[in-house]
């Protein structure tokens, strides 16, 4: 992880560096002499070296790769740093390990043939050296079986040894390995051991195995932040969680406290880690002024089509309505369906033939007015003529001279026509609206003509009048939800007022007035009368959008001036504890499982207290996890609790944990007789691929049980 000279010092950048490419030597000493070759089989990474060599020749990601799309075939497989890519949704990632047991060698096969391919090895159809190779504690039989048949029967290596890489570890870093006492802690990516030592060979009927590793560490990183921000989910991989997890996390020496101290506004800003994204519009490659005009139109002719489209729908949803409620009143001059009329206008929540006629008004109006908007031109003059033409000949009949029928007649003639009347009014008044905004329109276009500065301070002030309209009734509604305030006190005092009068005759909405009172009362109703306000008011933005260059960027800072270069930061705060935190609460992903301190509490109780004291003495720490910053601080302060009072213990860490086991496995191999302790081919070929010779830092070899025919 990087920072950059320009940005503050909590700012960093993904490296996003390539596996790294090794350049190995296949001399002929190292051929002639037979060296034997080290392999450190790691779920993670996969370490392998002469043993002549003091570093490892060749480190590399244990997995195979391929393309999802294509078919099967070898020449498509990457294996190790020959993978360009460790994207998952693009390559299908294979691993011949299940948590830390190899169980398919069909892709082991193809990791030795990388690695010996890598090393250089040229002899023709055999590895003539020997190999020591780590496994996995208490390796099942059937699985190092399978695996000395692959050396054996596919590599023709002589001989074969098998040790545990923690050991390997121990070895390396302890002043007494051959008799030396430990609780080793083996932090691995799949999972976590926890392995009692005692005189210098494993004790693996007290072993412990905890099902959660560096793996689940970086898979916790890279879901809390796809979730965090769900804008980046592809720029946050899984090797960037890895890095992330690498160079920006830490063990919390006490998880609680720590995690209270992030609520703290100062706190964060100290300790805040801000990953900056890659992204085009970084300094230096701004679009030109003609790529933003271009942007400016696009973005002009996108709020066109949307409004079009909206009005489009709205038009009809809106004939649809009519022609529902035309239907309707065809059922009122019927004389049969009186029962059905009554229904219908209860199911639309309407309490007479007038509320219905001047729904259908409004509607004609509004569906006339929509009509206009999409045309681009004035509303047609003259109502159309309706599809059935009504009759009023009993209006001028005086009621003596009617039958009981005739008067129900009437009483419906009278009220089409009052309802014909007041529709024709509404459309007069309409047309006479729109003539006077045609009117305006043409003015204020001969305007923008003629004088176009003051056209535009024209059109900025209606706008600023509809938007303090619209802010002022939103205020109003919002004032009208708070007891103490002044619109609810008035609202009340109405209400009061109101209540007093109905002791007299109640004539409360006869008048217009009293619909000004009612708006008063519920502003929520009042956003019927917004609508027409709204529609001028975006026809207005959409002008200014086209002729002032000026105006979006007032939008922009109006709604908050927006930084795309903080927009495409991440903020790794209290992820950088929570995440390794897994190895202490495995609970925090769902698992049902102890965490290391409980786990090697659990171990601690299987010994007596005297042999509990020869085990606390060297807690040893190793594996990729333990290189977490304060690890050994936070074993520190769990161990203090769970172990009697004034007890002493120490605590050890690897000095390369990642590496020193492939390092203590070289040294164990050259400086300690270890004639006795290889596999030859004519043991495998004698007792099976099973057996296993042990030394202090091998498995236990248990045969397999012999039956017994009876």
């Amino acid at each position: 992880m990087s920072v950059k000279e320009d940005q503050p010092t909590n700012v960093y950048t993904f490296k996003d560096q390539r596996p790294p490419q090794f350049e190995c030597q296949y001399t002929a000493s190292i051929r002639d002499d037979q060296v034997p070759l080290v392999i450190d089989n790691g779920a993670y990474q996969c370490r392998a070296g002469w043993a002549t060599s003091s570093t490892p020749d060749l480190i590399f990601r244990n997995v195979t790769a391929k393309h999802r799309s294509r078919k099967e075939k070898d020449s498509d497989v990457q294996i190790g740093n020959d993978i360009t890519s460790f994207e998952q949704l693009r390559l299908l990632m294979r691993s011949q390990f299940d948590r830390n047991i190899v169980t398919q060698y069909d892709v082991q096969e193809q990791i030795f043939d990388y690695m010996f391919s890598n090393l250089g090895v040229n002899t023709d159809g055999e590895v003539p050296h020997p190999v020591l190779l780590t496994e996995a504690v208490a390796n099942p039989n059937f699985c190092r079986q399978q695996m000395s048949e692959l050396l054996f029967e596919c590599y023709q290596v002589p001989k074969v040894c098998y040790g545990i890489d923690s050991l390997f570890s121990l070895y390396k870093n302890h002043p007494n390995p051959s008799s030396a006492d430990a609780m080793v802690v083996d932090c691995g990516y799949q999972t976590t051991h926890l392995l009692p030592v005692l005189g210098g060979r494993l004790d693996l009927q007290h072993c412990r195995r905890i099902n959660i590793g560096g793996a689940h560490v970086d898979w916790f990183m890279q879901r809390l932040l796809q979730l965090k921000y769900p804008g980046h989910l592809a720029a946050i991989t899984l090797p960037r969680a890895e890095e992330l997890v690498r160079d920006h996390c830490h063990i919390a020496v006490d998880y609680l406290p720590e995690l209270a101290e992030w609520t703290s506004h100062e706190y964060y800003d100290e300790h805040v880690h801000k990953i900056q994204l890659p992204f085009s519009n970084a300094p230096g490659n701004q679009i030109s002024a003609q790529q933003q005009a271009e942007r400016r139109e696009q973005q002009i002719r996108r709020l066109k089509d949307l409004s079009m489209k909206k009005r489009q729908e709205k038009l009809a949803e809106e004939e649809r309505e009519l022609k529902e409620l035309m239907e309707l009143q065809e059922l009122m001059t019927d004389d049969d369906d009186d029962d059905e009329f009554l229904l219908a206008l209860k199911e639309r929540e309407l309490e007479n033939e007038e509320e219905l006629q001047a729904l259908i008004s409004k509607l004609s109006v509004s569906i006339q007015r929509l009509k206009a908007l999409i045309d681009g031109t004035e509303p047609p003059p003259e109502e159309p003529e309706p599809k059935k033409q009504c009759t009023f000949d009993l209006l001028e009949i005086p009621d003596e001279q009617l039958t009981p029928d005739q008067l129900v007649k009437k009483k419906r003639q009278y009220i089409l026509q009052k309802a014909r009347e007041g529709r024709a009014r509404a459309q007069a008044q309409q047309r006479e609206i729109r003539q006077k905004e045609l009117a305006v329109e043409k003015a204020l276009e001969r305007k923008r003509l003629t004088d176009f500065q003051g056209w535009l301070a024209e059109v900025r002030q209606k706008r600023q009048k509809l938007v303090e309209s619209r802010q002022s009734r939103k205020q109003r509604k919002t004032d009208m939800a708070k007891r103490k305030t002044y619109a609810a006190q008035q609202r009340m005092k109405i209400i009061s007022q109101l209540a007093k009068n109905t002791k007299k005759d109640d004539t409360f909405g006869q008048d217009d007035k009293d619909w000004d009172v009612y708006k008063e009362i519920n502003p929520n109703m009042s956003d019927s009368d917004s609508e027409a306000e709204e529609l001028q008011l975006e026809e207005l933005e959409t002008m200014l959008k086209e002729h002032d260059p000026d105006f979006q960027k007032e939008m922009d800072k109006e709604a908050g001036e927006f930084d795309i270069t903080e927009y495409y930061r991440l903020h790794i705060a209290v992820e950088r504890i929570r995440v390794p935190e897994l190895l202490f609460q495995p609970s925090m992903i769902g698992l049902d499982q102890a965490g290391i301190v409980e786990t090697m509490d659990y171990v601690f109780k299987k010994y007596t207290a005297q042999l509990q004291d020869r085990l606390a003495q060297c807690v040893f720490l190793t594996g990729s996890n333990a290189n977490f910053h304060y690890f050994p601080a936070r074993l520190e302060r769990e161990l203090r609790a769970i172990r009697p009072f004034q007890s002493k213990f120490n605590i050890a860490t690897a000095a390369n944990p990642g590496f020193d086991a492939w390092l203590g496995a070289r040294a164990w191999l050259t400086t300690d007789p270890v004639a006795d302790v290889w596999i030859t081919r004519q043991e495998y070929d004698e007792k099976g691929g099973h057996y296993l010779k042990e030394h202090m830092a091998s498995n236990r070899y248990l045969p397999h049980p012999v039956l017994v025919q009876k």
